[in-house]
């Protein structure tokens, strides 16, 4: 699941990752996650003017990892999600291809 710009995610699926948006709002986002199976998600913290946090939290109570981009400080973080990485932006697609990989790699060495 992703919620960032196309040229990320074009980035990933060149590199064998089968992506699953991007989405232009959060009920699109959440729409999917009922539908789709997600390994790992990449979370604009603000996705059309909406904070991502509920989708969020729905990730977090599934099991599936994600991690968030953004050009906002830490502090705009809710205090459950100050310890989740974060990749400022601007962001090269290189930084999430890694983050997406390890993501998954420890999801997957924990079953």
């Amino acid at each position: 699941m992703i919620t960032i710009k196309p040229r990320t995610w074009r980035a990933i699926e060149k590199h064998g990752g089968d992506v699953v948006g991007p989405y232009p709002d959060i009920e699109a986002a959440f729409l999917a996650l009922g539908k789709a199976a997600i390994d790992a998600a990449v979370l604009d913290i603000r996705l059309n003017a909406e904070d991502v946090f509920p989708l969020a939290d729905v990730l977090r109570e599934k099991g599936i990892p994600f991690f968030f981009v953004t050009g906002f400080d830490r502090d705009v973080l809710p205090k459950r999600f100050r310890k989740e990485q974060i990749i400022r932006k601007p962001i090269a697609p290189f930084e999430v291809l890694i983050e997406v990989a390890l993501r998954i790699s420890r999801k997957a060495s924990r079953h």
